[in-house]
């Protein structure tokens, strides 16, 4: 029997009350400051829970933001994974949110790419690629995602 690793961590609260809306992160990278700031304009008093390792599904999601009580997701996650946790959810009260990040450079020198990043680390952070390509991508805006679709035609 296969065991999924995963774990889950209340990683940030807003410190001013004691109601929150609780959101699950489901990510191995915690959220960027700009991310956080965008969060709370939003929804005002937040709890965010990290869920870091290995997700087997979009249903084993769905089962830890209902023991964390989560009412908003915010998967960093394949894309069809994406796509049935947002069927899952359709007729529930959860929100499924797109971090949307901007590629704003591509190098294979780790130094620029930090460079960059330290103009702006709140908003940006670094990939790395197995080919030795490192990304530095910029937070732009959380979007709800309403619908996952993949069309294709014949080439």
């Amino acid at each position: 029997m296969v065991r999924w690793v995963y774990s889950v961590e209340k990683i940030y609260e807003t410190k001013t009350t004691t109601t929150h809306v609780i959101i699950l992160w489901a990510s191995r990278h915690p959220p960027l400051r700009e991310q956080i700031s965008q969060l709370e304009k939003k929804f005002n008093s937040i709890a965010i829970y990290q869920v870091s390792g290995v997700i087997p599904s979009a249903e084993a999601l769905l089962e830890v933001a209902e023991k964390v009580k989560a009412k908003i997701i915010v998967p960093v996650l394949p894309l069809s994974v994406i796509a049935k946790l947002v069927e899952l959810t359709k007729k529930q009260d959860t929100i499924i949110l797109l971090a949307k990040m901007n590629n704003i450079a591509v190098t294979r020198d780790i130094n620029e790419a930090q460079r960059i990043v330290a103009e702006k680390p709140d908003s940006r952070t670094i990939a790395t690629y197995a080919d030795g390509v490192v990304r530095v991508f910029e937070f732009d805006k959380f979007e709800k995602i309403v619908e996952v679709k993949l069309i294709t035609e014949p080439i």
